[in-house]
């Protein structure tokens, strides 16, 4: 199998700010495996590091559809901050998020 480099969008220590971070993942790989692996939350090492999510936990899997993915109906509502971390690692991984404005916010 072969490995990739995906990117997720974290929280900074404040919660306030995007953190991108890289992750290996070995397997095949969709549009949805960076926003199940965000899902899954932050790593020991990003905890270490103080990063942080909003993004709510779920026992369901993120779906992809195309390039549109599908979040599970068991996530609890998105907060702000949540809506971007998902939104910059879903164009990171080339795909959209439906309901999270596109204009007016640069991920980093």
């Amino acid at each position: 199998m072969s490995s990739h480099e995906l990117t997720v969008y974290l929280l900074g220590s404040e919660g306030t700010e995007l953190v991108r971070r890289s992750r290996s993942y070995t397997g095949t790989v969709d549009t949805a495996t960076a926003i199940n692996l965000l899902v899954a939350g932050p790593t020991e090492e990003e905890k270490k590091l103080g990063l942080t999510t909003e993004v709510p936990t779920t026992t369901s899997k993120v779906l992809a559809v195309s390039d549109l993915i599908v979040l599970p109906n068991d996530m609890a509502a998105l907060t702000k901050m949540a809506q971007f971390q998902l939104y910059c690692t879903a164009i990171a991984s080339r795909g959209t998020v439906e309901g999270v404005p596109s204009s007016g916010f640069k991920c980093p």
